[in-house]
């Protein structure tokens, strides 16, 4: 399980800091310059990030 050990809270911090960029700027700026699917896949890539990167803290230390 040392892979496992990868996922600690610099990690978490840094994915869900990483995750709201893409949810809100990079959204927004690519929906403002007329990108309106490529906002719509930022927006999906932001919340898995955000969802994969709470998920695997919390395997961690549930394992």
């Amino acid at each position: 399980m040392k892979v496992l050990d990868l996922f600690d809270m610099y990690f978490l911090v840094m994915m869900l800091i990483q995750g709201t960029v893409v949810l809100t700027v990079d959204a927004r700026d690519f929906k403002k310059s007329g990108m309106g699917v490529i906002s719509k896949k930022a927006r999906v890539i932001g919340g898995l990030a955000i969802i994969i990167s709470m998920i695997l803290f919390m395997l961690r230390w549930m394992l």
